[in-house]
């Protein structure tokens, strides 16, 4: 059996089809070159800059050519030419589909599975074919992928035995999710790393208000200030309007005597 190992488009495809915003791609790529010996293929388990630019090179790629959401087009995310690792060649989009929930387990540790009705992927993946090699095939992938079915019961559900008109739970083998379960949750420490954020923020946030309040205490001391000045001029004018109309008013009372 192959033992498949991701790649750089592989990765920058589930950052599209599952929404993984900007600032959130560096732990995303942080944690999976950590288990890379894992998963990755080993050009890219050697250098963390060149794993990096090799993402965001088919990032780029990718968006350039359509796929840019979980609504884009899976047959966009092959290379044209390239050739199917897994599943035979005409089955290459199924098995980019299934690399993407494989992902989705892989970096949502704590999510138990997902659901996936296979009867009907045929058209939407726009396969063609016998349904027997469709069959075949996704049995292959989930193999290869480290993927397990269940029913909806959780019941163990034999994919050898056919695809069901039902919907499976897909979930990640029990000894590779633990093999996994040995590495730190990303996903601990990004929420870590956003409350710190977040305290910096307040914290930031609390020195401008303290800032601004002091400068408003300042504007308003001075204006008080100058408030004050003016009264106590304008006290002064009227004492001198008032001395000099009594000065006056002595001297016309002198002159009367």
């Amino acid at each position: 059996m192959i033992n498949y190992l991701y790649n750089a488009r592989d990765i920058a495809a589930y950052f599209k089809w599952a929404g993984v915003s900007s600032h959130q791609e560096k732990e995303y790529l942080h944690y999976i070159f950590t288990i890379g010996g894992d998963i990755l293929a080993k050009p890219l388990t050697k250098d963390y800059d060149a794993f990096e630019r090799a993402v965001y090179r088919d990032l780029y790629y990718l968006w350039s050519d359509g796929f840019e959401n979980e609504y884009s087009d899976i047959a966009t995310i092959a290379p044209k030419g390239a050739v199917s690792l897994i599943c035979d060649q005409e089955f290459i989009c199924l098995e980019s589909y299934m690399k993407l929930l494989a992902l989705h387990l892989i970096f949502s540790r704590n999510l138990p599975y997902v659901h996936v009705t296979f009867y009907g992927l045929m058209m939407p993946l726009g396969l063609k074919g016998d349904f027997a090699d469709f069959e075949r095939n996704v049995v292959i992938a989930c193999e290869t992928l480290h993927l397990v079915t269940r029913d909806v019961f959780g019941n163990p559900f034999d994919l050898h035995l056919g695809i069901p008109d039902e919907v499976l739970c897909l979930c990640l083998e029990p000894s590779f999710r633990q093999s996994l379960a040995e590495h730190d949750d990303f996903r601990k420490r990004f929420i870590k790393n956003a409350a710190t954020r977040l305290q910096e923020l307040k914290q930031s946030s609390k020195e401008i208000h303290d800032k601004e309040e002091k400068k408003r205490l300042r504007i308003l001391k001075r204006k008080m200030t100058m408030e004050a000045k003016k009264k106590a001029k304008a006290d002064k004018s009227t004492k001198i309007r008032t001395r000099k109309v009594k000065e006056k008013e002595k001297d016309v009372d002198g002159k009367d005597d």
